[in-house]
């Protein structure tokens, strides 16, 4: 059996002869999370080939969260639209990339992969119109040689198949902070301040998410309020209330149930919310994109899950984290999930033990 941290795959093993290839194409539509979670590939590609190019195509929803990110050469947008579609595939075969990865998994990123005209196009078999590719990967579980595997593994165990090595040490996602995106955060912040939050002082504050994709993956506004009381209370920490599209009453219903002084932040851009998580001290919120923009910018995580997999879907990171709740061996689903049974005392005790495990960490 070989090690995972396999300095260079056997050539022989695998279908893609890399000393040809000068361009990949990484494929990951719609979801924020999994856009995060797939930066680790971009740094096993750039670690192992510094020149290789690399692209990836994301839809508008999560394409703000690669922009000018070091380790992408072109970012691809492929609207919804029949004809922006067309002129994608158009502009993808023009650009003859040698591999096409479909990280996506799904019907339309197999189709995008096996038309975009690259010599390889590779996903893993068994998922929908995964017989398009011109390469099939056996599952996770089978390229790894184990059963719990997370999500980012799961992307980086495509690229283990095609031959791309096993990196030496674990690569963590990776975001970028645009410094207009930060000045704009920090006048929000400061607005806030001027109006009576007390959140500009040097002990930092909380970014308390309370949205997230599905009804299933929701703990409580009042849960939410408790949690902003205690971090008032026992670590003098302020709180922001976030807000994402769609969500400003949720995070209104949050600030109102809390008896500190809390502010809420709503009509953040993604580069926004990258920006004011990258100065939280802590993230407390469910299972969501905002977790794992959270996570990948090192900021310590305490994060209710419901209907999803913790083994799969927790924080990607070497910051301190907690993860409450969660359905392992299930998949994501909109049926109402053991979110219901965290009880506040629990995420109490889980928001103490990171802050104490951060501070711990700072001061070594």
């Amino acid at each position: 059996m070989k090690s995972e941290a396999s300095s260079s795959p056997n050539a022989a093993d695998t279908p893609v002869d890399w000393s040809r290839v000068q361009s990949v194409l990484l494929i990951r539509l719609r979801s924020i999370g999994d856009t995060v979670l797939m930066t680790p590939c971009l740094t096993a590609l750039k670690e192992w080939r510094p020149n290789l190019e690399i692209a990836v195509m994301l839809e508008p929803l999560a394409a703000p969260l690669l922009e000018d990110h070091p380790l992408v050469d072109k970012l691809i947008i492929a609207r919804k639209s029949v004809a922006s579609r067309v002129s994608v595939i158009a502009r993808l075969r023009r650009a003859r990339f040698d591999v096409a990865f479909n990280m996506h998994g799904g019907s339309t990123s197999a189709i995008l992969a096996r038309l975009s005209g690259a010599k390889h196009s590779i996903g893993y078999r068994g998922l929908p119109l995964s017989w398009l590719l011109t390469d099939r990967t056996p599952s996770p579980g089978v390229v790894l040689e184990r059963s719990r595997i997370h999500s980012s593994e799961q992307q980086l165990a495509l690229l283990k198949w095609s031959g791309v090595p096993w990196p030496a040490s674990q690569p963590r996602s990776s975001l970028v902070v645009s410094p207009d995106a930060r000045a704009r955060v920090r006048e929000r912040l400061q607005a806030a301040c001027d109006a009576g939050w007390n959140g500009a002082g040097g002990g930092g504050f909380a970014c308390i998410v309370p949205g997230a994709a599905f009804e299933s993956k929701m703990w409580t506004a009042e849960g939410f309020a408790r949690v902003a009381d205690h971090l008032t209370e026992r670590w003098s920490l302020p709180s922001v209330v976030v807000a994402g599209p769609g969500q400003e009453r949720l995070a209104r219903e949050v600030a109102s149930a809390a008896n500190a002084k809390t502010t809420v932040l709503a009509g953040l851009g993604l580069k926004e919310l990258v920006a004011l998580l990258e100065t939280a001290r802590l993230f407390v919120g469910n299972d969501s994109g905002p977790m794992h923009i959270a996570a990948a910018l090192e900021c310590p995580v305490v994060a209710v899950f419901g209907s999803s997999n913790p083994d799969v879907w927790h924080p990607w990171t070497g910051a301190a984290y907690r993860v409450l709740g969660g359905e392992r061996g299930t998949a994501d689903s909109n049926v109402r999930g053991s979110i219901d049974t965290v009880r506040v005392s629990e995420v109490i005790a889980a928001v103490d033990e990171v802050l104490q495990s951060a501070a711990t960490r700072a001061a070594s």
